[in-house]
Parts: C-alpha cells; sequence; structure tokens
C-alpha cells in the first residue's frame, strides 16, 4: 500500500512508524506523574545518606522531596523533539552520502593493508643478509648497523600503522 502526497510516497512501514511514535508520546503524556519521598540523613560515622525511605530506628531524617522536584522537572518539549530527531529516517541525500563516506573508508582501509603488507615484506626481506641496490641498479654497501637502522624503523611504523 503506498498513498502519494506532494512530498513523495509515504510506505506502510512509514505510516507504522509515526502511527507507533505517536501512541507512544500520547501515552508518555498521560501517565500520571508521580514524586517518591526522598529522605536525607547522616549515620553515627557523619556519612550522609539519601534514599526513598526513612532510616530505620532513631535516627533523625529530613524529608526533602520538596526541594529536589523542581530540578528534576523538565516541562519543555525537547524530551519530544529528541524522540522526534530519533525516529526520524535519513533522507536519500544522506543514505547516499554515508555510503559514499563508507566507500571511501573501504578503499583507505584498503590501500593501509596493500602497504601494511608491502612493509611486513620489506622487514622480512632485510631481516637476513641482504644487498640493497640502488635506482641506477648499482649495489649500495650498507653496513650491518645501517641494515639493523632500517629493519627497525620498518618495525615501528609496522607497529604504529598496521596494528
Amino acid at each position: 500500500m503506498t498513498l502519494h502526497l506532494t512530498q513523495g510516497p509515504i510506505t506502510t512501514h512509514t505510516i507504522i512508524k509515526y502511527v507507533a511514535t505517536f501512541s507512544t508520546l500520547t501515552a508518555l503524556s498521560f501517565t500520571p506523574v508521580s514524586f517518591a519521598e526522598i529522605y536525607r540523613w547522616a549515620d553515627a560515622q557523619g556519612k550522609t545518606h539519601f534514599s526513598e525511605h526513612p532510616p530505620e530506628g532513631q535516627v533523625p531524617s529530613e524529608e526533602i522531596s520538596s526541594q529536589l522536584s523542581p530540578l528534576n522537572r523538565d516541562s519543555s518539549t525537547d524530551e519530544t523533539k529528541k524522540l522526534k530527531q530519533l525516529f526520524k529516517e535519513a533522507s536519500p541525500e544522506e543514505q547516499a552520502h554515508q555510503q559514499q563516506e563508507k566507500a571511501i573508508q573501504q578503499q583507505q582501509d584498503q590501500k593501509m593493508a596493500q602497504a601494511c603488507n608491502k612493509a611486513r615484506q620489506q622487514l622480512k626481506t632485510i631481516t637476513g643478509r641482504v644487498f640493497f641496490v640502488d635506482d641506477n641498479g648499482k649495489e649500495v654497501i650498507v653496513t650491518e648497523e645501517e641494515r639493523q637502522q632500517r629493519a627497525q624503523r620498518l618495525e615501528r611504523e609496522i607497529r604504529r600503522r598496521c596494528s
């Protein structure tokens, strides 16, 4: 079932969602507000306690509900606005943007995985006895200390970026 209006089609799913939201908000608006009494007292060690029930025995306590109630009431429509935002579906433009962001993130993740694999392969290569060749194809003399430093740099880079 599809109902066509000026803003586009409204599906049965959308209607059900709005009816459920409206029903919930209506039920909440007719729920009686009840405030529990809150008591404050100090024990023998001087520690302050709060409870919905007065302390047992002869411990002096003070009923402080009237002092707290104004602080805990929300007579604004902020909560209703929050609920409406929560149940709002993403627009087609927002969905397209989210898909595009997801695709970009997947590409970045794939490039990072490739770079990590390349770095791991390079580390594996220079861990044993090796010789280096420059861009012109000539052998480059590298001391064992330099080779170890290159390996350590690669290890640090792999730990930092590929963990």
